[in-house]
């Protein structure tokens, strides 16, 4: 897939995720009008009513061009992964299908960065702060074993 904007966000995942995405997919378009959205569906079903009324730009694991690359990717969590590789956009947003977009936030993303996560901080991470609160290698990565 070639690239149609510098930026953008991606969603989506398989067809049980689909009723779920559409919320998604409502609350991006609310907040963010002007961002383009790419839809990644994995399997065969239709997205069609979902590209009209959201005005998405369908990303089909099935239209990868290397067979190799989707059969180790459909029907996985590693369908995610498939914008890095051929998505749409330079930079991009992962937007679980289960999420929902509470305001505009496309202020605050970074693109002098390779990987950000946006979460509500609670002061569990202060400013300055040098070590890895004990949650982030648990449910996010280690950024200790990614330095090495």
């Amino acid at each position: 897939m070639r690239v149609v904007a510098p930026f953008g966000f991606v969603t989506g995942g398989h067809k049980a995720c689909m009723f779920m995405a559409q919320a998604t997919l409502a609350s991006m378009r609310h907040y963010c009008p002007d961002v383009p959205i790419a839809l990644l569906v994995d399997g065969d079903f239709d997205v069609e009513y979902l590209e009209k009324q959201y005005g998405v730009i369908p990303l089909h694991v099935d239209n990868l061009s290397s067979p190799v690359m989707r059969k180790l990717v459909s029907s996985s969590y590693h369908a995610k992964h498939v914008p890095m590789w051929e998505g749409p956009f330079e930079h991009f947003v992962w937007v679980d299908a289960d999420a929902i977009v509470w305001g505009d936030f496309t202020s605050q993303v970074r693109n002098d960065v390779d990987f950000q996560i946006f979460w509500d901080n609670d002061g569990t991470i202060l400013d300055g702060a040098v070590e890895v609160p004990p949650w982030m290698p648990h449910f996010y990565f280690d950024p200790i074993s990614m330095a090495k």
